[in-house]
């Protein structure tokens, strides 16, 4: 009999990439991730049919294939590789040289030679390159195997497998011809008309259990209420209060109703966007009759009080109230697991990986036990379905088959539906949800930053114009459409990229694209758009760059003590800091070990200190090692220290021999001397950090790249002195 039940939940999303008022679409993301991650997904669960998950679709990635299939969506991308490389403009070559490499570069690029060439011509740094001149160099041959590659790059592998085809094309690899340029959109035309009825068989087959989310992926408690942000982020200014829970119960209500539209039965529950709640949204779910909602395990800890037992709290669901006596349902998800899934795996065997996953499944079953719970566990696994195969070999094929295959054959785990998981929901009502998200638990992602606080503001001013217009007369057709695009700018990945914590070379489209939605409701009740709107609001260039970089550098010499007890403020005072949430792309990856990196020197030795994700203790017990990584111009080195939370200054060890020191009690710090690594003053030092256990890497600080400094001389101190 199975100790532990497993509900997998795989969340598909795109924010509304259609320019209001036009068929335009501004990016083809819809469309491309549609012929790998989408397709996907559905033929890898066809050929394992004892695997029981739920996959949430939001309604407006749904609305936005429809648009597809119907031939009323056209992206950019799309036209630039329907015409012949002799019909574009200059202005044409060069988008598509610039947007033509916008995929993973080592799983997609560089294994194919063509491919790889091209990037080469190109130039690989953007902000190096003169593109009008290296367009010239570029023949009509070359572009034309541009765009073949790039759309081929992202087929997966059931496209490929499903179509010869495309995989005669994948092998053939350069010389493409007109025909097999439109062959490939011919594919993907028949791949997107694909999508939803595939999915709604395995939904009536009974082994899927398709969710929704509020329509167009908003952060519901801001949207009811924006000071809802103040609870888990006292004193961080706020922008001025938008509280609309009207709009919120539209979000909901229409997402209900267009899940019935488009796969003919209502969806059991609802992932809300980032798995956002507050007391507040959770009255809106439970108000529109929404069967179960979820979040992380960092919101359900909050709930609770002080001390109380992951196990036995995390791994079971919960009746959590939605006021007025109603209650929802809600399963939260185990963190450190479905990060291992998006962001680690991928750089590890799929077979080691698989074991992995499995192994830590069923070790929550037989500590469940161990505490004597009753009945079996219940782990939550929750994550986005369609970025993280960018980055795994062959789209994750072997890490997904491997996978499904282990869990049907594991009589000690049980795949379960999220309706299945919180239909045993029983025991005391949580009477009041901790508001925020499965990121830092808080909604900081989405109003923590200057450029969010104007976009609030923006909308907030939109949406008062459009509640007086209701009263002045103006139409009720236009008043509707006015709502609606600024439901669309309510929706949560606007404001993802706002601030420096995530970089996407799409900074200025997504920029732009909330505002014009702003100001289209606006112009539809024939008010002034706010300022606020009219202007970028991205800055671009300065803070949120592709390239790794710290918050900031060392500015003088520290001199800490290295005991690991919670720092005064002036031992690691002009440090740099690096904090490795800053720089992920499209998903987040909460840290599982060490949240933070404070990095420094003095004349002998280079120091770090890691500072704990949620505790000493919990750092210890998901990771046994960290690996300091050292480039210099003399050489390189990797010195590993033991995670232990005990206190206790150890030895670092390279190669066998005892190099450095390391201790973690409340920080983990580290002294690494710079003479045992042999490198000298005035030497550039490049250093990372790899927290992992055993073999399998948890985290890499910084994500990619290295951090750097400069070995200090004597007249370190006097060079850099300031007042």
């Amino acid at each position: 009999m199975a100790n532990v039940r497993l509900a997998l939940l795989w969340h598909m999303h795109q924010p509304l990439y259609r320019e209001p008022g036009s068929a335009s679409y501004i990016m083809p993301w819809v469309r491309l991730h549609a012929t790998r991650a989408y397709y996907d997904m559905a033929w890898i669960l066809e050929r394992h049919g004892r695997v029981r998950c739920t996959v949430n679709f939001t309604p407006v990635l749904l609305e936005q294939i429809e648009d597809y299939v119907a031939g009323r969506a056209r992206d950019r991308l799309v036209d630039l590789t329907a015409r012949p490389p002799s019909d574009l403009s200059e202005s044409e070559r060069l988008q598509l040289l610039r947007g033509f490499f916008m995929v993973d570069w080592d799983q997609c690029i560089r294994p194919i030679p063509r491919f790889w060439y091209l990037l080469e011509k190109r130039g690989k740094d953007l902000s190096r390159v003169d593109l009008r001149r290296a367009a010239a160099r570029f023949t009509d041959g070359e572009l034309q195997d541009l765009q073949a590659l790039f759309n081929l790059s992202w087929m997966g592998f059931g496209a490929l497998a499903d179509d010869a085809g495309l995989a005669e094309l994948v092998r053939k690899g350069h010389d493409f011809s007109r025909g097999d340029v439109d062959y490939v959109l011919g594919a993907q035309r028949r791949i997107l008309a694909e999508i939803v009825p595939r999915w709604r068989k395995l939904a009536e087959r009974g082994q899927v259990e398709l969710s929704t989310t509020p329509y167009y992926h908003p952060i519901l408690p801001l949207v009811c209420d924006s000071d809802s942000a103040a609870r888990a982020l006292p004193g961080t200014p706020l922008p001025p209060r938008f509280a609309w829970t009207e709009d919120a119960r539209w979000q909901v209500r229409e997402a209900l109703e267009s899940h019935v539209r488009r796969f003919g039965r209502p969806a059991g529950g609802m992932w809300p966007a980032e798995g956002a709640v507050s007391p507040e949204a959770l009255e809106v779910f439970a108000g529109e009759g929404v069967g179960w909602a979820a979040s992380d395990e960092g919101v359900l800890l909050r709930s609770l009080p002080p001390g109380s037992s992951r196990t036995a709290c995390l791994f079971r669901p919960w009746r959590v109230s939605g006021g007025g006596g109603r209650v929802v349902p809600m399963l939260f998800r185990d963190r450190g697991i479905s990060d291992l899934v998006g962001f680690t795996y991928s750089r590890t065997p799929a077979a080691d990986a698989v074991a992995d996953f499995v192994g830590r499944v069923a070790g929550i079953g037989d500590a469940w036990q161990r505490e004597r719970q009753e009945g079996p566990a219940t782990v939550g696994v929750f994550l986005d379905g369609e970025n993280p195969w960018e980055r795994f070999p062959q789209s994750g094929l072997d890490f997904l088959d491997g996978l499904y295959r282990a869990l049907e054959e594991d009589a000690r785990v049980e795949t379960v539906t999220m309706s299945e998981a919180t239909a045993g929901a029983s025991g005391p009502v949580i009477e009041r949800i901790h508001s925020g998200s499965w990121i830092e638990s808080s909604y900081r992602i989405w109003i923590g930053h200057r450029e969010d606080r104007l976009a609030w503001t923006s909308l907030a001013r939109a949406r008062a114009s459009v509640d007086l217009a209701a009263s002045a007369g103006v139409a009720p057709e236009a008043l509707q459409d006015a709502k609606e695009s600024l439901y669309a700018a309510e929706g949560s990945d606007w404001y993802w990229w706002y601030g420096e914590d995530f970089a996407t070379e799409n900074a200025a489209e997504f920029d732009r694209l909330f505002r014009a939605h702003v100001v289209r409701a606006c112009e539809l009740i024939g008010a002034g758009p706010p300022f606020e709107a009219t202007v970028p609001i991205k800055q671009l260039g300065g803070a949120g760059a592709l390239e790794a970089k710290p918050l900031r550098e060392p500015t003088q010499l520290i001199r800490p003590v290295l005991d690991g007890r919670q720092p005064t403020y002036f031992e690691w005072q002009g440090a740099g800091h690096y904090r490795p949430s800053q720089h992920v792309g499209s998903m987040f990856a909460d840290a599982q070990a060490f949240r933070e990196l404070y990095y420094g020197f003095d004349e002998r030795c280079l120091y770090l200190r890691l500072d704990p994700a949620e505790s000493a203790a919990r750092s210890a017990e998901v990771a046994s090692r960290v690996r300091v990584a050292l480039l210099g111009p003399r050489g390189q080195a990797t010195v590993e220290f033991a995670v232990a939370a005990d206190g206790t200054v150890r030895p670092g060890r390279r190669d066998g021999a005892e190099l450095g020191r390391g201790v973690l009690r409340d920080v983990m710090e580290i002294e690494v001397p710079f003479a045992a690594i042999g490198q000298a003053p005035g030497d550039a030092l490049a250093f990372s950090v790899d927290v992992g256990k055993g073999a399998l890497e948890l985290e890499r600080l910084p994500r990619s790249g290295y951090l750097s400094v400069v070995v200090p001389g004597p007249d370190f101190e006097r060079i850099h002195w300031r007042v």
